[in-house]
């Protein structure tokens, strides 16, 4: 079976099944299902149907009826950071019981058949704050750190002109202005391109 969770509703072969309403620390769902998951702390939320309750789910693993069904914590990690598209559901006995990808417009759940659609809709409930989630972005190397490189070659090149057969004061003379050029570009350019608020 599939399910798709889009701006607030569930569906299925598009057609509606039920709606989603946060209020609070409640969250509702209303139509062909019918649940309630009520927050009990971080992570937690107790699942109840028609005033009994009938599950709990804590860190993402669900405690439902008499079956326990799991995901895999590096996996949900990259899902709700946005390096990852798709979270996969267990079963304590590592059989696949479906699986949660994100699409263009919300999430979409395949379950299979012999489990209970419920299963699927409220890891769908809870992952849906994360659909739209965008990876961090790449870190940007600032301009200075693409010339460090000369900070190796710097004593290279003042060796060499050392070891050049020239009387000793022409050589020091070349040494200091290598090294006002080196320190220029490498101190006082990087002082004034450091941002404003630093």
């Amino acid at each position: 079976m599939i399910f798709r969770y889009s701006n607030g509703t569930i569906s299925s072969e598009d057609l509606t099944l039920c709606t989603v309403k946060v209020e609070g620390n409640v969250i509702r769902v209303e139509g062909n299902y019918n649940l309630l998951l009520k927050r009990k702390g971080f992570n937690t939320y107790e699942i109840y149907q028609y005033n009994s309750k009938i599950g709990e789910i804590k860190n993402f693993n669900l405690q439902y009826s008499m079956f326990n069904f799991i995901v895999s914590r590096p996996q949900l990690v990259a899902f709700t950071r946005g390096y990852e598209n798709s979270v996969k559901i267990f079963t304590t006995s590592n059989t696949e019981v479906g699986e949660i990808r994100r699409i263009q417009d919300g999430l979409e759940g395949y379950l299979n058949d012999t489990y209970d659609p419920y299963i699927i809709i409220v890891y769908l409930v809870l992952l849906s704050s994360f659909s739209n989630a965008m990876p961090y972005p790449r870190y940007r190397t600032s301009r200075v750190s693409k010339y460090r490189g000369l900070i190796y070659f710097i004593p290279l090149l003042l060796i060499l002109v050392y070891l050049i057969p020239l009387p000793y004061y022409i050589d020091l003379a070349i040494y200091i202005a290598l090294l006002i050029v080196f320190y220029y570009f490498l101190v006082i350019r990087r002082v004034n391109t450091l941002p404003s608020h630093v």
